[in-house]
């Protein structure tokens, strides 16, 4: 079952499952559990790097917004859909709420 994702939810990604490495710009994966890659764009990039450690979605936005030359709408429209992405993919953790 997909956990619902806010603006409030910790996130953080899941560094278990796959092993990543840089290629200039980008992030090229591969999935342990399937042997699947996958790429990454330098944004799609950004946002994985800002995953390291545990961090609020909303203040991914202010990460993302600070980097780039983007709107809050846009960002949140992008952020989300990569969020949505990912979270299908198994490649993040969620933190629970204390």
């Amino acid at each position: 079952m997909q956990e619902l994702i806010t603006s409030t939810t910790i996130i953080q990604r899941n560094e278990t499952g796959f092993l990543a490495s840089s290629l200039g710009n980008e992030t090229v994966m591969m999935n342990l559990d399937n042997g699947d890659y996958l790429g990454l764009n330098s944004v799609a990039s950004d946002i994985w790097n800002l995953l390291k450690e545990p961090i609020a979605v909303e203040n991914l936005y202010h990460q993302i917004i600070n980097l780039y030359d983007v709107t809050e709408d846009q960002c949140k429209t992008e952020v989300n859909n990569f969020l949505k992405k990912v979270s299908e993919q198994n490649m993040l953790v969620i933190h629970p709420i204390i």
